[in-house]
């Protein structure tokens, strides 16, 4: 086999690049590592979050994107269904879709945590952009199983949770700005918390604050949210129901609340809609529990923005959810 030529000088230097190389994508594969990183990269809080499930299980688990993250305290929830302190757990994950969630779902169960003793019930909480296909945080580099990768056709996301280092490369260039460059040599000296605590503090909640998201974050997240479910992502839904079927988990879905709309899933009458409602249509056919509206008259000023609630709307809306659950016959 002919190696490529180095030109004379450069030997030690290419040789000591490939090694660099192969160090930081060996880092990535390391769970632990990303999980150090917690303070600078979304994956590496979603990991914190992960780890924390694994090693102190819930009974009652809590998944979704950011409208979860920043709308459901696990601690008043639990507090209201009598649960212990570790009782539940808020896994929301802001950016994610529902192939992340099935994602970190099927690794909760390749460790024997999803019924039984583990984790009894589940809680989804759903918008639009659950069903869409976008994964711009690079999530299923660490969360998605390659053979659910493949088997779903995407190749390229197979691709770059084979080689990491170019799968996550376009999250990694956010160390081109300062903020985040001190933020990863701090966490290179000792590991720091995310904003808003790490996940052992409020049990993965984080209240929600101005300073939490941009408004141009927001409007593109609004945006898309006429978009029609992407089918591998909704087949990623109906896989991760399968799945907590399978283990004896209840399932319960919520549909997280926003300021100026309803959500397309509970609308009639539009074009727009009609994908949901077959959704919803759906989930009511398994026997799934839908709860469409724990709360109907929030006010503005408990929104941070018109899709994410801030931490006074956050506790009306867990207390009010911890309601419907036990309304909606938990077991």
């Amino acid at each position: 086999m002919l190696l490529p030529r180095i030109p004379p000088g450069l030997g030690a230097a290419f040789w000591l690049a490939a090694a660099l190389v192969s160090l930081a994508e060996a880092a990535l594969h390391s769970d632990a590592l990303v999980q150090r990183y917690r303070a600078v990269f979304a994956a590496g809080r979603a990991m914190d979050k992960v780890f924390h499930v694994e090693r102190q299980t819930p009974r009652i688990l809590f998944i979704g994107n950011s409208r979860v993250d920043n709308g459901i305290d696990p601690r008043t929830v639990g507090a209201i269904l009598g649960l212990p302190s570790q009782g539940a757990f808020n896994l929301g994950v802001p950016g994610a879709n529902a192939l992340i969630l099935q994602g970190m779902l099927e690794r909760l169960d390749q460790k024997g945590l999803l019924g039984g003793n583990g984790i009894r019930e589940v809680v989804i909480g759903l918008d639009e952009s659950t069903m869409q296909a976008d994964d711009s945080l690079g999530y299923s580099v660490f969360f998605v199983d390659r053979a659910t990768l493949w088997r779903a056709d995407l190749y390229r996301a197979w691709l770059g949770n084979c080689i990491r280092l170019w799968g996550y490369s376009d999250n990694l260039r956010g160390l081109r700005e300062p903020e985040k460059v001190l933020q990863f040599l701090a966490s290179t000296l000792r590991p720091g918390e995310p904003v808003g605590g790490g996940a052992a503090e409020f049990l993965g909640y984080r209240k929600g604050f101005s300073g939490a998201q941009n408004q141009a974050q927001v409007m593109q997240q609004e945006a898309g949210t006429r978009a029609p479910p992407d089918p591998t992502t909704l087949a990623a839904l109906w896989h991760g129901l399968d799945l907590l079927e399978q283990r004896r988990v209840q399932v319960s879905v919520v549909f997280m609340p926003m300021l100026n709309r309803q959500s397309l899933y509970l609308q009639g009458g539009t074009l727009e809609a009609a994908p949901y409602r077959a959704v919803l249509a759906e989930l009511r056919s398994r026997g799934i529990a839908v709860i469409e509206a724990p709360l109907s008259d929030l006010m503005a000023d408990e929104f941070i923005n018109p899709g994410h609630l801030n931490d006074r709307g956050a506790q009306r809306f867990s207390r009010a959810l911890a309601l419907k659950l036990t309304a909606a016959g938990r077991r």
